[in-house]
């Protein structure tokens, strides 16, 4: 079986950190995280929702809740809601459905934000290892910075609060491999890139939402 030793992603994370690398800021889709209260009829003991994914379901009828688990099951991913045989709902039966739509996993084969407001410099790229006394502080663990590669690198962005104050972010990614089309003093290392003023391959290798 092949496998990707820790020396390789280290060499990896070697040749990512010679390369530019900017936060990207976008404002994704609005209706992410939506809620919505629906009436659906059970057919063949199913009903498949509007969206996929879904979370936070509810299924009601008339002053009856009915109970995930014993009267029905939820596949949030593909957003369809099947009726246990044996539970309170009846087939053909109309219910209302409360339910939200949830934010959807970025694609693995996407390299762009599905809709970029702006991006910055990485003020701060460093090797680093786990270290529980370490001065790095990430949500996964604490890190220590290390003068030689390894497969762990440490990247600080720094944004202004005026910086898409009129936007709503919901969606961030990693990009490596970028600058601005235009080097001169107006595009200082920390300025706010729009995306419209890039060059060069974009390659997406991290997002978040």
């Amino acid at each position: 079986m092949a496998i990707l030793t820790k020396s390789g992603r280290a060499a990896i994370a070697a040749s990512i950190n010679q390369q530019p690398i900017h936060l990207a800021w976008g404002t994704g889709d609005p209706t992410w995280e939506s809620a919505h209260t629906v009436n659906k009829i059970f057919t063949s003991n199913q009903i498949e929702l509007d969206h996929k994914p879904v979370k936070d379901e509810s299924i009601t009828q008339a002053d009856t809740t009915f109970i995930a688990g014993t009267d029905y099951s939820v596949d949030s991913v593909m957003g369809v809601i099947t009726r246990f045989p044996n539970g309170n709902l009846e087939n053909n039966a109309t219910v209302t459905i409360s339910y939200t739509y949830a934010t959807p996993p970025e694609p693995i084969t996407a390299n762009t934000l599905l809709n970029e407001v702006g991006r910055r410099t990485a003020d701060e790229v460093l090797f680093c290892v786990g270290n529980e006394d370490g001065d790095l502080i990430t949500p996964t663990g604490r890190f220590k910075a290390s003068s030689t590669p390894t497969n762990n690198l440490f990247l600080r962005f720094t944004f202004d609060f005026d910086n898409a104050s009129n936007q709503i972010i919901r969606e961030l990614g990693v990009m490596v491999g970028t600058s601005p089309a235009h080097q001169n003093s107006c595009y200082p290392r920390n300025f706010f890139i729009c995306c419209d003023v890039l060059m060069g391959a974009n390659e997406y290798i991290f997002e978040d939402k």
